[in-house]
């Protein structure tokens, strides 16, 4: 506010008022993310917008954990256009996740495991196409739902806590992808 000062003898000046306003800022909702850090109750996820798809450069756990998300979320929003975003074209794990993801949606069926948690990340090694990361994730309960939330099959996790060799693939365009995910002390990857 600006005021204009008068003595005994001036004449009394008028006050001048400035109003502002201040600018309209634009208000987009944070990007999605989930939390893999701490167990997701069963169908949590399911009509949640996709986290953001975070797989280029070389921080390699970040990008792990990015995909995992996407898988997470994917299992509980399934849809084959997805699949390839996150698996690597032409690889055994992309087709059967492609088939895998149609099955689901054609039957209105969708996972709804109960408290998915990724507990560690940890890059075993970096090729400069390739990089092994060793995954220990942990779930109560696998749950297959119907479109109303209804249980079409359940089963424990047996062990609950389990641990992956998961590989990256990268792209000709720097996106990384998983070309393979297999138990730890066993199982092989085909590229």
């Amino acid at each position: 506010m600006v005021t204009a000062c008068s003595s005994g003898s001036e004449q009394p000046q008028p006050r001048l008022t400035v109003a502002t306003t201040a600018p309209a800022v634009p208000t987009t909702p944070p990007a999605p993310t989930i939390d893999l850090s701490k167990p997701i109750p069963g169908g949590s996820l399911h009509g949640t917008p996709r986290p953001p798809l975070e797989n280029t450069g070389d921080d390699y756990v970040a990008i792990t954990k990015s995909l995992i998300a996407n898988v997470r979320w994917l299992t509980e929003n399934p849809d084959p256009a997805v699949v390839s975003e996150i698996w690597v074209p032409g690889t055994e794990l992309h087709d059967s996740r492609i088939s895998s993801s149609q099955y689901l949606v054609d039957n209105s069926y969708r996972w709804g495991d109960e408290d998915y948690q990724l507990r560690v990340v940890e890059v075993v090694d970096v090729r400069p196409d390739i990089v092994a990361v060793r995954v220990t994730d942990w779930m109560r309960v696998e749950r297959l739902v119907d479109s109303d939330g209804d249980d079409v099959g359940v089963k424990p996790r047996v062990p609950e806590e389990k641990i992956w060799n998961v590989l990256l693939a990268i792209d000709a365009e720097g996106r990384w992808r998983i070309a393979g995910w297999s138990p730890s002390g066993g199982g092989s990857v085909t590229l």
